[in-house]
C-alpha cells in the first residue's frame, strides 16, 4: 500500500537541489575571490619587491615574538628555541626568494579555473589577467636565462 507524502516534504525535496547549488556556487565564488586577492597581492609584490620584504618582515616579527614568549615561559628548551628560530629564518628566506610572478600566475589560474562556477565574477576577472601574469613569469625566467618549455609554465 502506498502512503501519501505530505506536500511540505515534497517542497523541501524540490528546494534541496537549488539550495545545494547556490551554496556550492557561493563557496566557489568565495574561494575564487580569495585566490584573486592573493594573486593581486603577489602581482604587487612582483612589481615592488620592497613591499614583499616589508610584509614578510612584519609577519615573521609576530612569529618570532610568539617564539620568544614560548621560550620565556619555559615551554621550549634553549635548543628547541634555537631550532625553531632557525626554521623560521629558513621559511622567511624561502618565501622571500619565491617568484612572485610565478605565484601571481598560479593564483590567477586557480581563481579562474579551479574555482569556476556560474555567476562568479572573480573567475572571469582572473581569466582576463591570466595571460599578462603568464607573460610576466616567462619574462622573469628569460631574464634569469632559464629556458621555459610550455609544459613548465602551464
Amino acid at each position: 500500500m502506498l502512503r501519501r507524502v505530505p506536500a511540505k516534504n515534497l517542497a523541501a525535496a524540490a528546494l534541496f537541489p537549488l539550495v545545494f547549488f547556490l551554496m556550492a556556487a557561493g563557496d566557489l565564488a568565495l574561494r575564487s575571490r580569495e585566490a584573486f586577492a592573493e594573486a593581486g597581492r603577489q602581482e604587487s609584490w612582483r612589481d615592488n619587491p620592497a613591499l614583499k620584504a616589508a610584509a614578510l618582515e612584519a609577519e615573521f616579527k609576530l612569529k618570532y615574538s610568539a617564539l620568544d614568549r614560548r621560550a620565556a615561559a619555559g615551554k621550549l628548551t634553549p635548543g628547541e628555541a634555537a631550532r625553531a628560530a632557525a626554521l623560521l629564518e629558513a621559511d622567511k628566506d624561502l618565501r622571500l626568494s619565491e617568484s612572485s610572478a610565478k605565484l601571481a600566475y598560479i593564483w590567477y589560474k586557480s581563481a579562474a579555473r579551479d574555482f569556476r562556477s556560474p555567476f562568479n565574477p572573480w573567475a572571469e576577472k582572473a581569466e582576463e589577467r591570466l595571460p599578462a601574469a603568464l607573460a610576466a613569469w616567462r619574462a622573469e625566467l628569460a631574464a634569469e636565462n632559464i629556458k621555459a618549455e610550455p609544459w613548465m609554465t602551464e
